[in-house]
């Protein structure tokens, strides 16, 4: 894409606020500004007092958060005014990227529609895992999120798939109608390309990597860190949001059946308290430490004086912390099959499932023999360079210039009227 571009980018994270998709984002942005293009980023409020740059434009939240905590934007007309306000004092906008399928990325899926300018959707939420394992009320969840979703976002056919039970189909609902309203669709792994393709979405699926900041990881890198030390405990790092999809609390479970181990926990989340507790309860403060929430630099400097990444998850997409750790060097432990696409062949040891005993017969065999951790480095050595976003802007940039090169429609919101005409290209592509 020679010219430069306007990019809108809707997110439901603030980019100041911490968090995998937060660190994609930013990432994204300064990837997008490195070579000479414009971003404003339009995306709810962060928690306290965190103050906005002059390229984001913060939304209005309602009176309620999500079950993680996370404020909740609605796509109300207030909204629609401040959005429209903004597409006129910082236009033109070239192109609308959505990162999220919630209320700020339904936003712009409909302010894309009404000023005629094309919409790229990111897809990376495995919404119907998440719901079904972790919420309290999994049928209630989905029921809620199908039909607010669906208020806004319209979809001509009910999605099938014979193996999705009702909770996962009433969680994939959302998910497949804001594929449909895009023009174009970017996610992270074939794994998940395959999962919206079986469903029903046929929108062009482009396969984009996340990335992270070729500057910072130069500027870690260049810091070094510290090798194996085989006399002394093993050194287990988790990081992520201490929310229940990220099985914080298995992780320590873990950490407490492996004696001859240690693990540090960064992050922060609704289970810090149950966290701490479990921790105290256990007496284990001389082996686990909470260090809260840190920055993405002080995550990746943790990452050079660790032996291992503790990945307990079992519903990610991909996991930036995951690209930060083959980033780094760091083995992985793991549970989720999904993940083994991102995970280098020998880069890391998956557990044959997500059990607490499982993962702890990892770390035990492990803890005896260093020497996998050992050949496990040299093997993600050879990968260290792939998850750099300068590796993978230029197949985003390749995307919309799919997207810029269709006749755009006329303006008006579209999203729950007659279903637009475009030339429709089904497929995944493996940008």
């Amino acid at each position: 894409m020679a010219d430069s571009v306007h990019v809108a980018i809707f997110t439901d994270f603030h980019p100041a606020t911490l968090g995998g998709v937060q660190t994609a984002m930013r990432s994204l942005c300064d990837g997008l500004r490195r070579f000479g293009h414009r971003v404003t980023v339009f995306c709810a409020p962060a928690s306290g007092s965190t103050a906005s740059d002059d390229d984001t434009v913060v939304l209005g939240a309602a009176p309620m958060s999500m079950s993680n905590g996370l404020p909740v934007v609605l796509p109300t007309r207030a909204n629609q005014r401040v959005i429209d306000a903004a597409f006129s004092a910082r236009g033109p906008i070239d192109i609308v990227h959505a990162l999220t399928t919630y209320g700020c990325g339904i936003s712009g899926a409909r302010a894309a529609r009404r000023h005629g300018i094309p919409i790229v959707q990111t897809m990376q939420s495995r919404d119907d895992t998440v719901i079904e394992k972790y919420s309290p009320s999994p049928f209630l969840a989905a029921l809620t999120m199908r039909w607010v979703h669906g208020w806004f976002v319209r979809l001509g056919r009910q999605p099938a798939y014979d193996d999705d039970s009702r909770i996962a189909r009433l969680a994939w609902r959302p998910l497949i109608a804001q594929a449909q309203a895009a023009d174009r669709v970017i996610v992270p792994t074939h794994h998940f390309a395959r999962r919206l393709a079986a469903r029903g979405v046929d929108r062009p699926i482009h396969v984009v990597s996340n990335g992270i900041d070729d500057a910072l990881l130069d500027r870690i890198r260049g810091a070094g860190g510290t090798v194996t030390d085989t006399e002394a405990p093993l050194r287990a790092l988790w990081c992520g949001r201490l929310s229940a999809e990220k099985r914080p609390l298995e992780a320590i479970a873990v950490a407490r059946l492996v004696e001859e181990c240690t693990l540090d926990i960064y992050g922060s989340g609704p289970l810090a308290d149950r966290a701490r507790s479990a921790v105290a309860k256990a007496d284990l403060g001389h082996r686990i430490h909470l260090h809260g929430e840190v920055a993405q630099a002080d995550c990746l400097r943790a990452m050079g004086n660790h032996d291992l990444l503790l990945l307990t998850s079992d519903c990610d997409t991909q996991g930036m912390v995951l690209l930060e750790a083959v980033a780094m060097g760091l083995p992985v432990v793991y549970c989720d099959p999904e993940l083994s696409e991102t995970v280098p062949d020998d880069g890391g040891v998956r557990a044959p499932d997500p059990s607490v005993e499982s993962l702890a017969t990892v770390l035990h065999a492990l803890a005896r023999d260093r020497t996998r951790l050992h050949v496990m480095r040299e093997a993600l050595a050879a990968h260290a360079d792939e998850p750099r976003q300068s590796r993978h802007i230029t197949r985003i940039l390749s995307v919309y210039a799919e997207a810029l090169s269709v006749p755009n429609k006329p303006s008006g919101d579209r999203t729950r009227q007659a279903r637009w005409t475009r030339k429709r290209q089904p497929g995944i592509v493996a940008s």
